[in-house]
């Protein structure tokens, strides 16, 4: 069974002018807040009338676009292009951790060899609800760390083949 959906008109009154609109379209920094000034330009001008109308010429979903509306409906242009984004993202590592690991990393006389030797001193001596993956994270981005281990080696590993080859290899050049 179809059920034909009634497309909902643009009962909005718009309070700034179209000259306005348009200076203020190219100041937009976000494609978000391009696509917003847009839509207000288009009903503005009258070029639409219905939402639907709307949904190809800024390529957003009908329900984003109500949301826009009704935004500018409650709030006006200010709450239009109020930047939605970021959230409250608070940090896992702590200040006094992140200083700690700087100084630990940038030490030429440091014992630690790994990121779990690292891990275990961290919660050890600082923040013991750190993970591995934020404190690897944090060490590869914020100070370029590169810790390595080498490979145990194997114990059918034949030390007169090693020599052979080290003396039979060619120089590189």
């Amino acid at each position: 069974m179809y059920i034909d959906v009634i497309a909902k008109q643009i009962d909005i009154n718009i309070a700034e002018s179209l000259s306005t609109l348009e200076k203020l379209l190219p100041k937009q920094t976000s494609i978000t807040n391009r696509s917003r000034i847009k839509m207000l330009l288009l009903i503005h001008q009258r070029k639409v009338i219905y939402t639907k109308d709307l949904i190809p010429r800024l390529k957003h979903c009908r329900k984003t676009i109500y949301n826009w509306i009704k935004l500018y409906r409650e709030g006006g242009l200010e709450s239009l292009l109020a930047s939605t984004k970021g959230g409250n993202n608070t940090p896992l590592i702590e200040q006094c951790t992140k200083v700690a690991l700087a100084d630990k990393l940038s030490d030429t006389s440091t014992q630690i060899t790994s990121y779990t030797e690292l891990l275990h001193w961290v919660q050890q001596h600082y923040q013991s609800n750190i993970n591995y993956a934020t404190l690897y994270k944090h060490c590869r981005v914020h100070h370029h760390s590169v810790l390595k281990v080498a490979r145990k080696s194997h114990h059918k590993k034949d030390e007169k083949a090693v020599e052979a080859f080290k003396k039979t290899a060619l120089p590189t050049q």
